[in-house]
């Protein structure tokens, strides 16, 4: 008698695919609380009246320590929330995405949705 592998075969490209889509959804589930942090301590909306800005300008104006603000400000930059120029090291918020992130883009701001 002859006995038969119950086991299934181990299919690599569904872990592949699996770890691909946990992957994205941690990231995104990040960026979401970054967005939240954006919110809660304004940033948003100091950045969305500032020029183009370097991370010092940008907490001296929010009233925020410059290394939490250098950080959250590059986690938004990897995720093309906020622009970055390297010539001059500034930050901005572009006005497109201002009417999202902004208190007084109420009732959109989907920056309190991260809430």
């Amino acid at each position: 008698m002859t006995t038969q592998s119950l086991a299934p075969l181990f299919d690599d490209s569904k872990v592949d695919a699996l770890s691909q889509q946990l992957t994205t959804i941690f990231n995104s589930s990040a960026l979401s609380l970054m967005v939240s942090i954006g919110h809660r301590t304004r940033l948003f909306d100091v950045l969305s009246l500032l020029p183009p800005s370097k991370s010092s300008q940008v907490a001296h104006a929010a009233g925020l320590q410059e290394r939490y603000v250098r950080e959250w400000l590059n986690v938004m930059v990897v995720g093309k929330i906020l622009d970055y120029s390297a010539s001059d090291k500034t930050y901005s918020l572009p006005p497109e995405h201002a009417v999202l992130l902004t208190r007084t883009a109420s009732p959109s701001n989907m920056a309190a949705i991260a809430q």
